[in-house]
């Protein structure tokens, strides 16, 4: 037993253990400094409304779109006028998308499918070619984006 403890104190005090011991004693703050915390731009999650003719939009999507590009758009889906997107803080372009499904007659023959289109009902000027933006700063903001059809 003596040996083993003589052999054991030997090679705890060596230079090379002590060497990866200091080793050890850089690395291991500087992993604990850097964490799994959040770095870069800042994600805030809002909820909204979206109504249509003073109507809250049954369903469709809406879309989040940062000023800058790097950081890439966020959607959400809208439900009976409500969505909640998960996007970065600052100014934004905003686009709604929202079909209605069309059926057309189709010839003899042809599969009933084939008579399904799908339409929307979001004017361009709230998507492809939005004027619609938003500011986002904070979990409290509220967009209400109130939209008129091409009536």
């Amino acid at each position: 037993m003596k040996k083993l403890a003589a052999i054991s104190s030997v090679h705890v005090t060596s230079p090379r253990f002590m060497s990866r011991l200091a080793s050890f004693a850089v690395v291991i703050p500087v992993l604990l400094s850097t964490g799994c915390g959040p770095t870069g731009p800042q994600k805030i999650t809002i909820q909204g409304m979206v109504s249509l003719d003073d109507v809250p939009l049954p369903e469709g999507q809406v879309v989040f779109i940062p000023s800058d590009p790097s950081l890439g758009a966020a959607g959400g889906a809208i439900a009976d006028g409500v969505f909640t997107v998960t996007t970065f803080k600052g100014p934004h372009q905003v686009e709604v998308h929202a079909q209605k499904q069309v059926t057309r007659p189709v010839p003899s023959g042809a599969l009933p499918e084939e008579g399904i289109t799908f339409v929307s009902i979001i004017p361009p000027r709230y998507n492809e070619k939005t004027t619609l933006t938003f500011d986002v700063q904070s979990p409290n903001d509220k967009p209400d984006f109130a939209l008129t059809s091409d009536k």
